[in-house]
């Protein structure tokens, strides 16, 4: 089964990224990177008890709902789809860094390049990889609320 997840993970970034982003060289738009935003969460959402009112939340940098396992395992979905997971379930900087190229458009990239930075050892504490990942993904949207987003 997790094998399976793991090739399906990989098949749909894959999928994302053939479909809206622009040819080799170019700057995804705004609109592209929600568009893909939309599709990681069309993919994600269905496995988790979460609704679409906490997600939307999220994504405008309001963390204040209930921290279920659900929510914080929705982040560690799309986390994984992302490429920015370890193979223990931890939040990879290095693997971060070399995805927001491809998935910011350029006026986000610096603040999320900054996330990162001030975010990559908050999940140190917690043995859960869904709460590495929720409590990473939260850190960064306190960093620069205005900049942030998520699926």
């Amino acid at each position: 089964m997790k094998k399976h997840w793991k090739h399906n993970s990989s098949l749909a970034l894959a999928i994302v990224l053939l479909v809206l982003l622009p040819q080799q060289g170019a700057a995804v738009t705004m609109e592209q990177m929600m568009q893909s935003m939309d599709m990681l969460r069309g993919a994600c959402q269905p496995k988790f008890k979460v609704t679409t009112e906490e997600l939307d939340r999220m994504r405008s940098a309001d963390f204040t709902m209930e921290h279920t396992k659900d929510l914080m395992c929705y982040t560690r979905c799309i986390a994984q789809m992302a490429g920015t997971v370890t193979k223990k379930g931890e939040f990879s900087a290095t693997k971060a860094y070399a995805q927001l190229p491809i998935i910011l458009p350029p006026e986000m990239l610096e603040a999320g390049m900054a996330s990162v930075d001030a975010c990559r050892d908050v999940q140190k504490p917690y043995k859960d990889s869904c709460e590495k990942i929720f409590y990473t993904t939260k850190c960064m949207a306190e960093v620069d609320p205005s900049k942030f987003t998520f699926p």
